[in-house]
């Protein structure tokens, strides 16, 4: 039976929420700004760059558009971030 490993599942959080506040500053936008423009309350965006809150595919979605890019490259930058051999499933590769 596969497990997921929620300690690793934390590190994704974490690691996608430093891209996209990296992403976000790149791009000289203020929380505020990258707020108004994905229409959420800075207060999450705040928690989403923190890494308190784990983001909805909807929102992740949101975010890459409002950073002018697909969301398949923002998820690309995070999978960059990670370890070569990072896996959720212990014991078995899901791909």
């Amino acid at each position: 039976m596969q497990h997921v490993n929620f300690k690793n599942a934390d590190i994704i959080i974490k690691t996608l929420a430093k891209v996209i506040k990296e992403e976000r500053e790149k791009q000289g936008k203020s929380q505020r700004l990258l707020a108004d423009e994905c229409s959420f309350q800075r207060s999450l965006l705040s928690r989403l760059e923190n890494g308190t809150n784990e983001p909805k595919l909807v929102s992740i979605w949101t975010i890459a558009e409002a950073l002018r890019m697909k969301p398949s490259r923002l998820i690309n930058l995070v999978e960059k971030e990670l370890p070569k051999d990072f896996t959720l499933i212990e014991n078995e590769l899901c791909y």
